[in-house]
């Protein structure tokens, strides 16, 4: 791995596909070349240490030499990193009437779970302590929330914050009446303030190519290949890198007859992944005569993922999102696969470009000076959708 780029490998992929697996195995031959790796899992129903065969929890593990792992845990999170937000809500909570147990259940607010596992990649990024993090996530449609969530955690954060200082200050208008009812303190207040700027540095870490990659893990089979294409389009909707593929269980050649209409099968599948996909790297894994657990298992399936390759290397640096002038126009070109511009829908506000693809929607930041120009064409081009923005132009 050149330089001493921190490197975060994001594996997701519809739910039984074999991601934790491919994630811990990527860990695996990972901490074994000597890179200094962390395994994070941040899907609540966690397996990694079941594949690891090894108990793990909120706090950081040491699996073996160069490979830690933990698995996200909310109610860890609570106890530490929200400490102030738990306390100020509970309090909030039982002033109100409601008992304690119930009171600390209501305090695990709206993006707590997503914010927590961003917060440990800035962490990781900003202390250098691993040359790779490895992130098994959520299906798809979690992980889209999880790695979309920077985009609206500023909102969020800014509106939680302004509510908080809000009270506060009433409060201290109406001094005497308000005697029943905790109000935030000082460090809660400074928390909230802090959310906004830490998610940007997030959003930046996130979008880097030579940093964060997206890799997908698929399985031979129509649902799946389809539910990838989506993600596919929704992770380069949101400026994320999807570098590579891996193509889950798959028969060998070799298999009985009995697996002969499933070979077929097989077959095509493999050859409407090709076509869709390309270039996109593909990796291949086979199906295993046993479970995949252990630390032997996963090093198996590392060699057959990666044969020779160093799997922290970055297989693309194709950015999704690109700002640039071309003759008279300012384009804004967004890399959107498997998407047809009937399936897009465009809004201008003062400052920020809309796009929205199905149910998703990203507000992109134009540049001061794009931002007092209008739109006055769509296109799409070699899987990218090219907004031509022109001086003085009414779109």
């Amino acid at each position: 791995m050149a330089g001493d780029v921190l490197r975060i490998l994001i594996y997701t992929g519809k739910g039984g596909v074999g991601k934790t697996s491919v994630a811990a195995a990527t860990a695996l031959r990972a901490a074994r070349m000597g890179y200094r790796t962390m395994l994070m899992s941040t899907d609540a129903a966690h397996s990694v240490s079941d594949s690891l065969e090894v108990p793990l929890s909120g706090k950081t593990t040491k699996v073996e030499e160069n490979l830690d792992a933990l698995e996200v845990d909310m109610l860890y999170e609570l106890e530490t990193r929200w400490r102030e937000v738990q306390r100020y809500v509970t309090n909030f909570m039982m002033s109100q009437g409601m008992d304690g147990i119930t009171s600390k259940e209501m305090a695990v607010l709206p993006g707590m779970e997503l914010m927590s596992a961003l917060f440990y990649v800035e962490d990781f990024y900003k202390r250098n302590a691993y040359d790779l993090v490895v992130m098994d996530t959520a299906p798809t449609g979690e992980t889209l929330r999880l790695l979309s969530f920077p985009e609206v955690s500023e909102w969020y954060s800014e509106r939680l914050y302004k509510m908080m200082k809000n009270m506060l200050k009433l409060a201290r208008m109406t001094v005497g009446k308000v005697v029943d009812t905790p109000l935030p303190s000082d460090e809660l207040l400074r928390d909230l303030e802090d959310l906004a700027a830490r998610m940007r540095r997030v959003q930046g870490i996130l979008t880097d190519p030579k940093v964060t990659s997206i890799r997908l893990v698929v399985n031979p089979e129509k649902m799946v290949i389809n539910e990838t294409k989506r993600a596919f389009t929704y992770f380069c909707l949101y400026g994320l890198t999807v570098d590579g593929l891996v193509v889950n269980r798959l028969y060998p050649e070799e298999s009985d007859a009995y697996f002969k209409d499933k070979l077929e099968e097989q077959r095509k599948y493999m050859q409407v992944i090709k076509e869709s996909f390309s270039p996109l790297r593909i990796m291949t894994c086979f199906q295993q005569p046993v479970e995949l657990v252990g630390v032997k298992s996963l090093e198996k399936m590392g060699d057959m993922v990666f044969g020779d390759l160093d799997p922290t290397m970055p297989l693309s640096l194709d950015k999704p999102l690109e700002i640039f002038t071309d003759g008279e126009f300012d384009v804004v070109s967004i890399k959107l696969p498997f998407t047809m511009k009937e399936q897009v829908n465009l809004f201008k506000t003062a400052d920020s470009l809309l796009v929205e693809v199905g149910h998703y929607r990203r507000s992109v930041i134009l540049p001061v000076t794009l931002a007092s120009k209008e739109p006055v064409k769509a296109e799409f081009k070699d899987d990218r959708l090219l907004v031509k923005f022109k001086e003085g132009a009414k779109g």
